[in-house]
């Protein structure tokens, strides 16, 4: 299904995911697509359009019930049919992600995600063998082996900047379908892989940009 849905709506289908996460956390039932529209700064016109390829999942002047289109988009995403990942270099942020990643949340069946976060791995030989949050902390030279034996498809990718082509290089003809780079320098792979950038420094430039804009249009 999602191969008919629009590149342009796929980017805003996580952030109407976690939107109603946040609405079924709060215990709100059900919501109209002008109150999604107030929160998430997309206009309801687009938001019902994107949702028509979720399915009939709301009716005009009702509104969508949370639990439904939660239930939808797990449907969508196949949460059950869960998919292995690792994470790479476990500095502060991946640190950090570990944390997070092993919070209870994670085990609640309507948060699910389809991707399931199972081991670490680091160069550093003080890191290695250490359990944070949930997992341990492998070292890097066994990376290939584990990525075979446990079937890993995703990898999110935490290292430094100059270290970043070269792991990524040594995952091509692994299995590995998607990687998270959240490494701050762009990286090449092969086509069969899908690389997806999060620059944070490039996120905060962004909206400095967005708010200059705003503010210039104010004179």
């Amino acid at each position: 299904m999602l191969h008919t849905i629009p590149n342009a709506t796929i980017k805003r289908l996580a952030l109407y995911r976690r939107c109603f996460i946040e609405l079924y956390d709060k215990g709100i039932k059900r919501v109209q697509s002008g109150e999604l529209s107030q929160r998430i700064g997309v206009d309801s016109a687009t938001i019902r359009r994107d949702f028509s390829y979720l399915g009939e999942l709301g009716r005009q002047g009702y509104g969508y019930e949370v639990r439904t289109v939660l239930e939808a988009f797990n449907n969508l995403l196949k949460t059950e049919e869960t998919q292995h990942a690792v994470i790479i270099g476990i500095g502060n942020l991946g640190r950090a992600l570990l944390n997070y990643f092993s919070s209870d949340k994670f085990n609640d069946l309507i948060f699910k995600t389809p991707v399931d976060l199972i081991a670490a791995f680091d160069i550093k030989e003080s890191l290695v063998g250490q359990q944070i949050g949930n997992l341990e902390v492998h070292h890097l030279s066994g990376l290939k082996a584990y990525i075979e034996k446990h079937q890993i498809t995703y990898v999110i990718l935490t290292v430094p900047p100059a270290a970043a082509q070269k792991v990524a290089n040594s995952l091509e003809g692994l299995g590995i379908k998607g990687i998270l780079n959240l490494s701050s320098t762009v990286i090449n792979v092969a086509e069969d892989i899908r690389v997806h950038e999060v620059d944070l420094n490039m996120e905060l430039e962004t909206l400095f940009f967005y708010v200059l804009q705003k503010e210039q249009g104010k004179k």
